[in-house]
């Protein structure tokens, strides 16, 4: 196919897909499902561009090569690392032995229904009872759902591609008639997929000791390098699970870059791969509704409906049981029927099965049953389970603000009239009069919301103890961007308080504020910065220096946090015991902070003179290269000014 008839075809499918965007804002309809269904017709209608005719190993390389590493790497960057940490034992349950019991039900069923050959119906179940990462995240992140939930779908999809291929691999070899070895599946299955997410790892740290060093551009290159880089060298070179490198090389780096990354490279890494992320998808779900072909689906209907049941109805017997069973024997925090019902409905499938089953070579007698099968199931799951899934979780009450929410926006609310109140005092505007009593009209509402809203003990403490930790966590990142913070440090800081913050949302007022941080291991924080004091800066710091940055952003932000649970003694609805009792757990923290500090200084290690007059500086630096770039950004400057006055224009100020 020529370059420029291929490039023609692909800008024509994109705009396309963005007048389908505007259509499915409309009608509240997922863009994939959309695309898939205008896709279909078009082919259907001999529409079809020759692009969608590729077959065989060529679909599945355009897959697999083109699109999987971008919106692989797309949602691990977007996948909470410690969240997904804290819920490995279940990701990894559902990715694991609930995919295989998935595997084994379909392909007895469809052995039994259909007649075929064993192995080439257990063939059928591997390469369908992956939830595909692709269509999972696209509609997930779509509808919205709740952030634990979110978190074990994304992470069982990105995971379970490495067994569902290692499967598909082995029961090939056996439909052709090759030997049959469990233990060499075994083993197989344990190179592809650890390999894949160790080389991972390697290549994320790697990449994250560079991110103190990178401006916007070069992080971006870099960012772009790993996502494909990871995935071919794993897939091809190594023969490793491309997506489960690429997927751990983009949550290491999501992990670090809250630390190593400033701000302007996280914001720039958003958005930069929220824009490839919605290209790669809108392409990819244009071209799978163009290569499903109607006259297969048509010819095999029958088959089709039972396989689209048997998939929904294996993936509810393999998900409920394995659940139930890591909540009583691994003591996991309960999910709950209403998000097991999102998780089975949401199993999805996409062009990951549909790139396995048009792979299969021609030799294969059963060839053409399983291509319409996977078609049929894939088109099956994006029109009935991607558009029902909103109005399921909705159903649900999943996307219902809680009461602990709905007092926070009221208050929020409160805040904002103030503000804006004080701002119109400033500007010298309160003798607006219509002005002034539309800001006091709506300052006496929110108030009212306040009052009308009764909280139950729990949610009172939630309600305070998570703005207080809220606000802990912004002080941390804050000083972190600043560049008042060592990158090891903020990490340390921000990781300790995201603990407070998820064991305060799944124990409530069964969590003690305070038991987290407590109860952390300093043994392995301390190997870390012996080891970051190897570095040259701007990645590494001594050792004191970091213990003196922080005790002194631990003092601060105790104090901030403090000082920001004033507002609930002006509100109704909260006891002010428990703020109280909260506030006595921040100015506790604030005391230990400034006895740590003045054991430092009691020991001039280091000097604490010296750590202050480099604080000062580094604030300076800090204000001076904002405004700078600033003016730079504005075109009120152009960039060769910095040289002539003797400033560097830097993204992130030296540590303190």
């Amino acid at each position: 196919m020529e370059l420029p008839r291929l490039l023609l075809e692909t800008s024509v499918l994109l705009a396309l897909a963005v007048v389908l965007g505007l259509v499915a804002r409309r009608v509240e309809i997922p863009l994939s499902v959309i695309l898939v269904v205008v896709g279909f017709l078009a082919s259907a209608a001999g529409l079809a561009p020759e692009i969608a005719r590729l077959e065989g190993e060529a679909f599945e390389e355009v897959v697999v090569f083109l699109f999987l590493p971008v919106l692989v790497f797309a949602a691990a960057l977007g996948v909470d690392l410690r969240a997904f940490v804290r819920n490995l034992g279940a990701i990894l349950a559902l990715a694991v032995p609930a995919f295989l019991v998935s595997a084994v039900l379909v392909g007895v069923t469809l052995h039994w229904a259909l007649g075929t050959a064993l192995v080439v119906a257990f063939l059928f179940g591997a390469l369908i009872s992956a939830t595909d990462p692709v269509a999972v995240v696209a509609v997930f992140r779509e509808v919205g759902v709740p952030r634990r939930l979110l978190t074990l779908v994304e992470g069982e999809s990105l995971l379970n591609d490495g067994v569902a291929i290692v499967l598909f691999a082995v029961l090939l070899d056996a439909a052709l008639g090759g030997p049959v070895s469990v233990g060499a599946g075994v083993l197989e299955f344990v190179v592809v997929f650890g390999g894949g997410a160790g080389f991972g790892i390697v290549l994320g740290l790697a990449a994250s000791l560079a991110l103190p060093w990178l401006g916007r551009l070069p992080a971006a290159g870099l960012s772009l390098a790993i996502a494909y880089g990871s995935f071919v060298l794993a897939d091809a070179v190594l023969g490793f699970s491309g997506v489960m490198a690429t997927a751990a090389a983009g949550m290491v780096l999501s992990g670090f870059a809250p630390s190593r990354a400033s701000a302007e490279v996280r914001e720039m890494w958003e958005q930069t791969w929220e824009a490839l992320d919605y290209v790669a998808n809108a392409l990819l779900f244009l071209l799978i509704g163009l290569v499903i072909g109607p006259r297969a689906l048509l010819d095999h209907l029958g088959p089709i409906a039972l396989a689209a049941a048997v998939v929904l109805i294996a993936r509810a017997l393999a998900v409920v049981p394995v659940v139930w069973l890591l909540e009583r024997l691994a003591h996991i925090p309960r999910l709950g029927w209403r998000n097991e019902a999102v998780l089975i409905w949401g199993g999805l499938r996409g062009g990951v099965a549909l790139a396995l089953a048009l792979a299969l070579p021609e030799e294969l007698a059963e060839r053409g049953l399983l291509v319409a099968l996977t078609g049929g199931v894939v088109l099956a799951t994006l029109l009935l389970n991607a558009t029902t899934i909103r109005w399921l979780v909705s159903r649900l009450g999943l996307t219902t603000p809680t009461l602990a929410d709905r007092y926070l926006v009221a208050i929020a609310r409160v805040s904002a009239t103030e503000a804006a109140q004080k701002g119109m005092t400033d500007l010298g505007l309160a003798a607006d009069p219509q002005t002034s009593a539309e800001l006091a009209e709506t300052g006496r509402a929110a108030r009212q919301d306040v009052a009308d809203l009764d909280v139950d003990e729990e949610e009172e403490y939630r309600i305070v103890v998570g703005r207080g930790l809220h606000v802990e966590r912004r002080t941390y990142q804050m000083l972190g961007d600043e560049g008042l913070l060592p990158p090891a440090v903020t990490r340390t800081l921000l990781h300790e308080v995201d603990d407070e913050i998820d064991d305060l949302s799944l124990r409530g007022k069964d969590h003690r504020l305070g038991t987290t941080r407590r109860s952390r291991s300093r043994r392995g924080e301390q190997v870390s910065r012996r080891l970051i004091g190897l570095l040259p800066e701007p990645a590494g710091s001594d050792p004191s220096e970091l213990a003196y940055a922080e005790a002194t952003a631990r003092r601060l932000a105790a104090r901030r946090t403090s000082d920001a649970l004033d507002v609930f003694g002006q509100l109704p609805s909260i006891r002010q015991e428990t703020v109280e009792d909260a506030r006595r757990t921040f100015a506790e923290w604030e005391q230990r902070a400034i006895a740590e500090l003045d054991e430092l200084d009691a020991h001039s290690r280091p000097d604490a003179a010296t750590l202050r007059a480099r604080q000062v500086k580094t604030l300076a630096a800090a204000a001076a290269s904002r405004e700078l770039n600033e003016l730079i950004e504005s075109g009120l400057l152009p960039e060769q000014v910095l040289g002539s006055t003797g400033t560097a224009r830097i993204d992130r100020p030296a540590e303190v």
